[in-house]
């Protein structure tokens, strides 16, 4: 994970006074002082006290790691939304979870079937199961071969190694995209390392990864279309998911 700050942006004001930093939200109670507690862009406090509870509520009764707060700093609060949790449930629950994979498995990119469920980190085959109350980050890694000329990673395709790409195959975009779950998700924007992240909620099954190549309007792939599909130039067909693990709180 890649801590990302947020943007400098200078206050209306004298020349002389330092421009103020936007941050997604307070780390220190000395963040909200001053008027800090006004320009926040990932959290909405009414006046400084509100915003020194919040801090002292998520950030310091959780003993909060600097780098787990960097980590989120800027995408805390877009996170937290797709998860339909509060950002003060997201960060206690980043700032209390663990800084190793529950799963480090792979998906294959010819699988019509999509039967690739994630596996346990310790290399047994038993599926890893996601639990009700956790939520968890998948971050797919890589590119891989669809035919001779074109690539695609887990949202974008290019037919010239990557010097443009696109948001899938002209006649359908969403061929070719890496599925959670059987559902289409929101990988973010382009990444020139073709690593993407989501966060999905748990609900008491496994976790299961698939490239789709079919009729999305019905979700049903066409096992035809996978036979070019083969994986990346090291490592078969095979793409690295990796899965972390947090409780709420």
């Amino acid at each position: 994970m890649v801590a990302t700050l947020g943007l400098s942006l200078g206050l209306a004001g004298s020349a002389s006074a330092a421009p103020r930093i936007l941050l997604g939200f307070p780390t220190t109670v000395q963040e909200c002082s001053h008027g800090g507690w006004a320009h926040f862009t990932g959290i909405h406090f009414r006046n400084d006290r509100q915003c020194v509870a919040w801090v002292e509520r998520v950030v310091v009764r959780q003993d909060c790691l600097p780098a787990a707060l960097a980590d989120f700093q800027a995408t805390g609060a877009t996170y937290a939304a797709e998860l339909k949790i509060s950002l003060g449930e997201f960060i206690s629950a980043v700032c209390r979870g663990q800084d190793f994979p529950v799963s480090n498995n792979s998906y294959v990119v010819n699988d019509p079937a999509g039967t690739d469920l994630l596996s346990l980190s310790s290399g047994n085959t038993t599926p890893f199961v996601t639990q009700p109350g956790h939520i968890y980050w998948i971050e797919v890694q890589g590119a891989w071969n669809s035919g001779p000329v074109r690539q695609a990673d887990a949202r974008f395709i290019s037919d010239n190694n990557w010097v443009t790409w696109s948001d899938g195959p002209i006649f359908n975009k969403r061929n070719l995209e890496t599925q959670i779950n059987d559902k289409f998700v929101n990988w973010g924007p382009y990444n020139t390392a073709h690593n993407y992240n989501y966060w999905i909620v748990g609900d008491g099954d496994p976790i299961n990864m698939r490239v789709f190549e079919g009729n999305p309007a019905t979700n049903t792939p066409n096992p035809a279309l996978y036979a070019d599909n083969t994986g990346p130039a090291i490592g078969g067909v095979a793409m690295p998911a990796i899965v972390f693990e947090y409780a709420l709180p």
